[in-house]
């Protein structure tokens, strides 16, 4: 049986000084250059106080990606919550500089089911660190690769910097990339899970992820041991899983991908109703302590750039972003504008694709759209006239894409009549003219309204509202394009929602 090549965890602080005593080989070890602030994406990764140390990729806001061997030994880490206190540091090429980037902790663990591969859920999302690119083909033999990571050097047991070296692909398998070293490069302990690139157009694609090496030469490793291969597990084929893993679903706000419902009490606290997923909701957290009285509040898309769902409101006629902690929970406000107190607005989503959330207002008896910027300091630019009379006695609200024709839609009820009608997103980020969505909505049968996403995972856009009698129903989508909602409603709040004066 052929020996096989070395994990690549780092051990200890205390392991390391043991074995301080074995002798190495000169070795470039990932060392030949400090790292590009380009490769912010990369991770650093500490598994327990003492246990190891890896390197990752952010691959989305709130995920990491690295090798399942950083967290069991035969790289099929059990999913959840990792055994130990893990935490991540995103952002910073140098571990000294604390300006940028961000520290998280690990919350949940996704691996792959049959490479050494683990999705590491972030206990918040990371704003300002562009995630990575993936590549879409695999890597060809003879091309010449670029590696990262945080492992151990020549001369360093934990290095505090960043560090890269090049490679050349010499073949690979349906699952692995088998890599050789250029010059006296070496991937050493420590380096496991990080990212293997290649640069296209100047823009750097994940290829592959460091999962084991020889490590001849790396600090503490025999003199006698002087191969310097690698094997890295492919990333190109997996695109669906990383994909589909970390979507961020819309109208969540926990993190637990299930959309949720905020309300404003007539107390004038703000609550957090987390989805169950099944359209129903539970127990409610507040989130918002006072002084909501009276504000029009959407939550709808990642304003901060954290991969996170933030609430946007007018209060006391200030247009302001409240971020989302990554549970639900709100950080301080940021002030984006000013606005009539008067004002309703729905944050329906990216009506133009420009990979930036939107907002929707009614004031005036018109209609208007805010063209959004998500960033550490979010930002709107001015408003847009796109509905030009008729919308004072409007309801607003955000479906999602309710037809499925890619395009962000908006679902409005006459209060004159009790007509829900739908109108269907344009590419240009307007609406076309509206489709009877339902009737017999009015404001004594249903006094509030709200688009609930897809609340119960069916691939539908669904609809909260509540009732006369003081309780909540849900309605769930149906299959018809003009007429998601068709179904009858089912009861998930029983009473007490006479005191909820709006919801989102």
């Amino acid at each position: 049986m052929t020996k096989r090549s070395h994990l690549l965890w780092a051990t200890s602080a205390a392991a390391a000084v043991a074995a301080a005593t074995l002798t190495a080989a000169p070795a470039q070890a990932l060392n030949g250059a400090d790292a590009p602030a380009q490769l912010s994406f990369v991770a650093k990764i500490n598994v327990g106080d003492t246990a190891r140390a890896c390197t990752g990729t952010l691959v989305a806001p709130r995920w990491v990606l690295a090798a399942g061997s950083c967290f069991s030994p035969d790289g099929k880490p059990a999913a959840g919550k990792p055994a130990v206190a893990t935490t991540v540091v995103v952002g910073r090429t140098d571990l000294t500089q604390t300006s940028a980037g961000a520290t998280r902790t690990a919350a949940e663990l996704v691996p792959h089911p049959t490479r050494d591969l683990v999705l590491i859920k972030l206990n918040a999302g990371v704003a300002g660190v562009k995630p990575v690119a993936l590549a879409s083909t695999a890597v060809a033999a003879g091309e010449s690769v670029q590696a990262a990571g945080f492992g151990r050097t020549k001369t360093e047991w934990v290095p505090d910097k960043l560090h890269t070296a090049s490679f050349t692909a010499t073949g690979d398998s349906s699952a692995d990339v088998a890599l050789a070293a250029t010059g006296d490069a070496v991937i050493c302990q420590g380096d496991a899970g990080g990212p293997v690139l290649r640069t296209v157009g100047g823009v750097q694609q994940l290829v592959a992820v460091a999962s084991r090496s020889w490590q001849g030469g790396c600090l503490g490793m025999p003199a006698t041991e002087t191969r310097t291969g690698a094997v890295a597990t492919r990333v190109d084929d997996v695109r669906s899983w990383i994909t589909g893993t970390t979507f961020a679903r819309p109208g969540d706000m926990n993190g637990d991908n299930k959309p949720d419902l905020v309300a404003i009490e007539d107390t004038g606290k703000l609550w957090l109703y987390p989805g169950t997923g099944t359209g129903g909701l539970g127990t409610r957290v507040l989130i918002g302590s006072g002084g909501w009285g009276g504000a029009s509040v959407t939550h709808r898309g990642d304003w901060t750039g954290d991969g996170m769902e933030d609430i946007v409101a007018v209060v006391g006629g200030e247009l302001r972003v409240y971020p989302n902690r990554g549970d639900g929970t709100l950080a301080p406000w940021i002030k984006i504008g000013t606005m009539s107190t008067a004002s309703r607005i729905v944050s329906v989503g990216d009506t133009d694709h420009d990979g930036q959330p939107d907002l929707v207002a009614g004031y005036d008896n018109k209609l208007y759209r805010y063209k959004g910027t998500s960033a550490v300091t979010p930002a709107v630019a001015a408003p847009v006239l796109i509905g030009s009379g008729g919308w004072d006695q409007m309801t607003l609200t955000a479906p999602g894409d309710a037809d499925h024709d890619g395009q962000v839609d908006l679902l409005a009820r006459d209060t004159a009549d009790g007509i829900l009608r739908h109108y269907m997103g344009q590419p240009n980020g307007t609406f076309a003219s509206w489709t009877e969505y339902g009737v017999g909505y009015t404001t004594t049968f249903r006094p509030l309204i709200a688009g609930a996403a897809d609340a119960n995972l069916d691939g539908v856009a669904d609809m909260w509202a509540t009732a006369s009698d003081g309780s909540l129903k849900f309605y769930k989508g149906g299959t018809s394009i003009h007429g998601p909602i068709d179904g009858p409603s089912v009861e998930v709040g029983s009473g007490g929602w006479q005191t909820i004066k709006s919801i989102s």
